[in-house]
């Protein structure tokens, strides 16, 4: 009796088409699409279109997607994963508001000590003054002596890495960094060594980041 019932199980499967449920992973979002993973595979979607695997993207904003899949909805942002039970995976956000100089001003976290910081897409790494690196107990004179092109001209300074560089509850470890001789500049520029690890999105002055998962 138990034999016989497999394989009624194993018969009504077969004629059901049943398959794993897809692994799910938000990559990308914008005005009426969004760009997804779908094991392993990119896929973008425009708001009402269906993919073979059954998600369908209801809606999509440069801060969430809202999708249906297999007849659940489910409100998705990035880095946002969907499972074999649907469950959506936790997230750590750090939200900033423009500031009246046009900036993303924020307080960070390296090797642990606490410091204030600007974000800076245009910096290729991130960068303090030697003044702030001997604050935070950076021994920089060890790092790779270098010349920096800055605004006022060509100074002296040093590669180093970072330990670890925190941002709200996003930590990234050895960051690449630049100390530059003096006083300038007045705040660490949160450059793209750190930035390249986490998702940026930016909509009406707010900007998002979260952890870039793989």
């Amino acid at each position: 009796m138990k034999i016989a019932f497999v394989a009624m199980y194993l018969l009504l499967v077969a004629s059901l088409g049943w398959s794993e449920p897809a692994k799910i992973v938000v990559r990308g979002l914008f005005d009426k699409a969004a760009l997804f993973e779908i094991d392993g595979r990119q896929k973008l979607l425009r708001n009402g279109q269906r993919d073979s695997s059954g998600i369908e993207l209801i809606s999509a904003t440069p801060m969430q997607a809202v999708v249906n899949i297999n007849g659940k909805r489910r409100v998705l942002t990035l880095n946002k994963q969907v499972g074999a039970v649907y469950d959506v995976a936790p997230i750590t956000t750090v939200v900033l508001r423009k500031n009246h100089r046009n900036e993303y001003r924020l307080k960070i976290s390296i090797n642990g000590r606490s410091v204030d910081a600007v974000v800076d897409t245009g910096a290729s790494s991130m960068a303090m003054s030697s003044q702030e690196a001997a604050r935070l107990g950076i021994a920089y004179a060890l790092g790779e002596p270098t010349a920096i092109v800055t605004a006022g001209g060509v100074s002296s300074g040093y590669t180093i890495s970072l330990n670890k560089v925190e941002v709200g509850g996003i930590a990234v470890s050895h960051v690449n960094a630049v100390v530059i001789q003096g006083d300038y500049p007045n705040v660490v520029l949160l450059g793209m060594s750190f930035l390249e690890h986490v998702n940026l999105q930016e909509h009406n002055n707010i900007l998002t980041l979260s952890p870039r998962h793989h």
